[in-house]
């Protein structure tokens, strides 16, 4: 049995989440996955604090009580802007706060969608932390606004935006205090799971039957497996529910990391498993079928090819080097496995529905030349690069080149040419398989949206400039290069867009294309309690893993 030192968090989860009444679903993450997950919510808490302030604080500028007049002139009309943005934004925010949450808490709740299909979602004490990040924009809005306004001399209006404030200093300090409660036993929950695995009992609990819920859940099947282990110094079996991807369905035999609590062995609640993936042969699911709003690729049906075999994991007693850990893409054990039956061809049928990082139905891929694989990263960042060089340049070029540009024109370029750097710079960071992006989990969708809103931004602000469109088009004014530098710049936000269509489903398959490692290796680092898997899956076979690859 292995441990951490000093309390670190580990991912193997307490037996009474997956019991068939709870109503949670265990949703496992390795230490580093789950620091990823903690980072991405931090960020998207302070993100949706900053779009709800910014929003209010723009009603220090126009006033919803005189909304005929905001259209009179732009310094009106783009606080309005601006305060559209930030309300659109911030509520299309929100629910990635939840999304992320679930797995800083270790659980989710099934929401059912549909009679076969359901989806986990963020346990609904986690809407605390949403609402303590809400209630704080609002209030630091709300205390901009009251300043600008009292500038401006409307006093009545300031003294109703500072009534607001008060209103909501409040509610806001309650729903802090929860979260703050909230963050601390996510945080306490891992210490307390590190202890356990350091100093409780292990065992190895094996599946005794299987039984599929003819259910899907965020796109994995879900089951239901009767699990034979150790407590108290005696044979317990404990029925669960899980979660697996099809080409990893249990079967009898499978063997779990069961850890238990010396002085309340028969607690489940100081009951941890972890199941495993290396070594284990698992259940043909091909006859089953994939969820139906599951859209196969052209690389998810391609036929079977060579496993990539390496070295063993050795991890808290599985087999190390043995054939087993490299299953040549075929799947075995049906046995207990009711609902499945064994015919068709498992990597072809498990290759509708697999992990993001797993594009092929297979449990691992031959090699792409180191060559090949840095050209294909290179060309994946080559147009957000070359969008932001003209973006910067023409923010550059603007005020020297062209007359009577005002002040928000070229507030607008220059946030515009912002954006398109950071969205690059998250490209160049993927080129070159930057270890932090990849664990703290900032993806390409994040940057591109704020890209597209700086590119509405903008445009707006080029259209309604006389100097910068209307002159040249009639010849009232020369065409300069930073004409051409800011229009190349906006009709390349459109190739982004695309770009963000058709590379990022793609990204994940180039990211360790020629670093393969075998699939069941990657799910068990990515899952498993071993803080250590993931890195010593980076230095086996030079794969980069984090959350980058589970979202």
């Amino acid at each position: 049995m292995s441990g951490t030192e000093g309390g670190e968090a580990l991912m193997a989860y307490p037996m009474s989440r997956a019991l068939p009444g709870s109503g949670r679903i265990p949703l496992p993450a390795s230490p580093i996955v789950w620091d990823g997950y903690v980072r991405k919510t931090r960020r998207a808490l302070l993100l949706v604090g900053l779009l709800w302030a910014l929003a209010v604080a723009m009603l220090g500028f126009f006033s919803p009580f005189h909304l005929a007049h905001t259209l009179d002139s732009p310094d009106r009309f783009i606080p309005a802007l601006l305060f559209v943005v930030g309300v659109v934004g911030a509520l299309a925010l929100g629910p990635e706060i939840g999304a992320n949450f679930k797995h800083v808490m270790g659980y989710g709740f099934l929401k059912q969608t549909s009679a076969a299909h359901s989806r986990t979602i963020a346990p609904h004490r986690a809407r605390r932390v949403t609402y303590g990040a809400v209630l704080c924009g609002l209030l630091l809005g709300c205390v901009a606004a009251a300043a600008l306004r009292l500038t401006a001399g409307d006093a009545l209006e300031a003294l109703l935006l500072a009534s607001i404030a008060v209103l909501l200093a409040i509610p806001t300090r309650k729903a802090l205090r929860h979260a703050r409660i909230l963050w601390r036993q996510a945080r306490d929950e891992r210490g307390l799971q590190a202890i356990l695995i350091d100093d409780g009992e292990h065992s190895v609990g094996r599946v005794a039957s299987v039984t599929w819920e003819k259910r899907w859940v965020d796109g994995m099947a879900l089951f239901h497996v009767e699990l034979e282990h150790q407590a108290g110094g005696r044979e317990e079996t404990t029925k669960v529910r899980l979660l697996a991807y099809p080409i990893w369905a249990p079967a009898e035999g499978n063997e779990y990391d069961v850890w238990t609590d010396p002085e309340r062995p028969f607690d489940k609640a100081r009951t941890l498993i972890e199941r495993r993936y290396v070594g284990q042969e698992f259940a043909d699911f091909s006859s089953e079928p994939a969820p139906p709003d599951h859209v196969p690729s052209a690389i998810e049906t391609a036929a079977d090819t060579a496993v990539a075999v390496g070295s063993g994991l050795g991890h808290r007693g599985h087999a190390a080097g043995t054939a087993a850990s490299a299953v040549s893409g075929r799947a075995h054990g049906t046995a207990g496995l009711h609902g499945a039956e064994p015919r068709g061809d498992t990597g072809r049928a498990a290759g509708r529905v697999s992990p993001p990082w797993l594009p092929r139905g297979t449990r691992g891929a031959r090699a792409v030349p180191a060559v090949r694989a840095r050209r294909t990263r290179r060309l994946l960042a080559l147009p957000p690069l070359v969008i932001s060089v003209l973006a910067v340049a023409g923010a550059l070029l603007v005020p020297p080149m062209v007359a009577d540009v005002p002040w928000w024109t070229v507030t607008a370029l220059w946030l515009y040419a912002v954006l398109t750097a950071v969205n690059a710079w998250v490209y160049w960071q993927f080129m070159i398989r930057s270890r932090w992006v990849i664990r703290s989990g900032i993806s390409f969708g994040a940057t591109e949206s704020a890209v597209f809103v700086g590119f509405f931004a903008a445009g707006f602000c080029v259209l309604s400039t006389p100097s910068l469109v209307d002159g040249p088009v009639h010849g009232g004014a020369p065409w300069t290069l930073a004409h051409y530098l800011v229009g190349a710049a906006l009709l390349g936000a459109l190739l982004v867009f695309e770009w963000a269509f058709s590379s990022t489903a793609s990204a994940l398959n180039h990211l360790n294309a020629e670093f393969p490692a075998p699939a069941e290796k990657v799910q068990e680092a990515l899952t498993g309690c071993d803080p250590a898997g993931i890195d010593r899956l980076e230095a086996d076979y030079g794969y980069r893993a984090g959350v980058l690859l589970c979202g």
